[in-house]
């Protein structure tokens, strides 16, 4: 289930590309900062044989391709999106930018769901917060 979250997570969220993670025994905030790292995301169903339950199989599978097809972050919902979220915005990018530096932000900044090879970055609270 946590491979389809985070899978979730990269297909729908805002901040898809970088997830925070809350360890067991972190006790707040300590303003030791935060440590990224890189990971893949793996394919949830690749794992389906050491599920607890597995009647989730089907669910599993169901939810992965939900996220596969995905296009909430295509290069044109993002020029979209960039382009429209204010008039400063619009002028910024569609004058200003060339349209958005003929395509290359939107394109930078789209995502498309690929487990095995798309990328994202896990945020962790630094070791000094946790021993607190």
């Amino acid at each position: 289930w946590c491979r389809a979250e985070l899978l979730l997570a990269y297909a729908f969220m805002t901040t898809g590309r970088n997830v925070l993670v809350v360890p067991a025994g972190f006790a707040g905030s300590s303003g030791h900062g935060m440590d990224g790292y890189e990971i893949v995301l793996a394919n949830p169903r690749e794992t389906v044989d050491t599920l607890t339950n597995p009647n989730d199989r089907p669910v599993i599978a169901s939810l992965t391709g939900v996220a596969e097809r995905s296009t909430a972050f295509s290069c044109w919902r993002v020029c979209v999106k960039q382009s429209t979220e204010s008039v400063f915005a619009s002028c910024f990018w569609n004058v200003c930018c060339c349209c958005q530096c003929c395509g290359l932000m939107p394109l930078v900044s789209s995502r498309n769901v690929q487990p095995g090879t798309a990328t994202m970055k896990k945020w962790v609270p630094r070791q000094q917060a946790m021993e607190r």
